[in-house]
């Protein structure tokens, strides 16, 4: 059939055109007069662009020609699980935009791999990529088996689905250190500096069951991250670089910011924004209906749920995070000392190979400013 082969024509444009960008590109970077953390920052964009044209070489025409429905139309006298059937079609929905991305992800961690100096075969990094995205996509999969499971009478109303979305998100909120340590199976701080860290969280008033390490040195990535919405059941986790690597003072700078995260809720903010997005898209979807706009049309009901994702989790989240990532190094700076805080700031720009300066879609694109922004804004702040 004809759309099969312009289904399996877009799928390989997708999967090979922004990855062999990528490369091209790359090569050009590795050879260029700048310094290793340009490459790096350089590298990272280019990234992000290939990302975004593997969206835009796939999604439009597969939407715009209704490949979708026939792929599913043969497949659906012979599916009789719902879970089954989503499944099969997100599969042929994300598949090549996937495997594009990760290829892309692939070919870019050379800039890293050699501006870091790092010794690290490329079937390390192949799992890392896997385990990422293993990471992101495993608890969305067992939700939507567990939803389409639920009784029809659950599924077709509006309020009992919301409801169980937000089971879901904070679920995955209270649950997420579990995740993290099945995936990046993390050890104990050694003593007597495990011991040290946790009198420093205590004498903040902070609940945090355990401090683990996870990743590895080799892959030289200086940082940390607090997961967790309950408190019996809150992790902080710093990177072996960074334990390697950062002085004690340094590394309570480091978590007493993610102190800052807790303090301020900054978690639960997260989770209500998730949630939120519920109500959001839902308001979208009934009022373009109100407006006779035909939502069920593939092409409008992609266009607009794109559209407002960007709006949502790109423009709305990334203002939202930037302002929290300052509050929780102001957090820092109260307890630690400011002059602490940049320069540990300075130095994970340093170990971590990451400009100072970077553009504002980057701040935005990462949920995190500038560490020229984070040390001015800090400058601008009494203690």
């Amino acid at each position: 059939m004809k759309w099969i082969m312009v289904f399996f024509a877009i799928s390989a444009v997708t999967i090979i055109v922004p990855p062999l960008i990528m490369k091209f590109q790359r090569e050009k970077i590795l050879k260029s007069e700048t310094s290793n953390d340009e490459k790096m920052y350089k590298g990272t964009k280019l990234m992000l662009l290939c990302m975004i044209l593997a969206i835009g070489l796939y999604f439009p025409p597969v939407i715009r020609l209704g490949i979708l429905d026939k792929v599913m139309e043969p497949l659906a006298e012979h599916i009789s699980s719902p879970f089954l059937g989503a499944l099969i079609f997100m599969g042929v929905f994300i598949t090549p935009l996937l495997i594009s991305i990760m290829l892309t992800i692939l070919v870019a961690s050379k800039i890293e791999v050699e501006a870091k100096g790092l010794n690290i075969k490329t079937r390390e990094t192949v799992k890392g990529i896997l385990k990422a995205f293993a990471f992101l996509l495993l608890p969305g999969i067992v939700w939507l088996g567990i939803y389409l499971n639920l009784p029809e009478k659950i599924r077709n109303s509006t309020l009992a689905s919301f409801g169980v979305f937000v089971i879901y998100i904070l679920s995955f909120f209270a649950l997420s250190p579990y995740l993290t340590r099945f995936f990046g199976k993390p050890r104990q701080v050694p003593e007597p500096l495990r011991t040290e860290l946790l009198k420093f969280c205590e004498s903040l008033g902070f609940k945090v069951r355990d401090i683990r390490v996870t990743g590895k040195k080799e892959y030289k990535i200086a940082n940390a991250g607090v997961t967790g919405i309950l408190p019996w059941a809150r992790y902080i986790f710093i990177t072996e670089y960074m334990l390697e690597t950062f002085e004690p003072e340094e590394i309570k700078a480091v978590i007493a910011h993610e102190i800052g995260h807790i303090k301020g809720r900054h978690l639960w903010i997260n989770a209500l924004i998730a949630i939120g997005w519920f109500g959001f898209w839902m308001g979208i979807v009934f009022a373009l209906i109100k407006l006779g706009v035909d939502i069920l049309s593939p092409v409008v009901f992609f266009g607009v749920f794109f559209s407002a994702y960007i709006i949502y989790f790109v423009v709305i989240q990334g203002k939202i995070s930037l302002r929290n990532e300052f509050k929780a190094d102001e957090f820092a700076a109260k307890v630690i000392g400011k002059e602490t805080v940049i320069k540990t700031l300075e130095k994970l720009a340093e170990v971590n190979l990451t400009p100072k300066k970077t553009g504002k879609w980057f701040g935005f694109l990462s949920f995190h400013p500038s560490i020229e922004e984070r040390i001015r804004h800090l400058e601008e702040v009494a203690e």
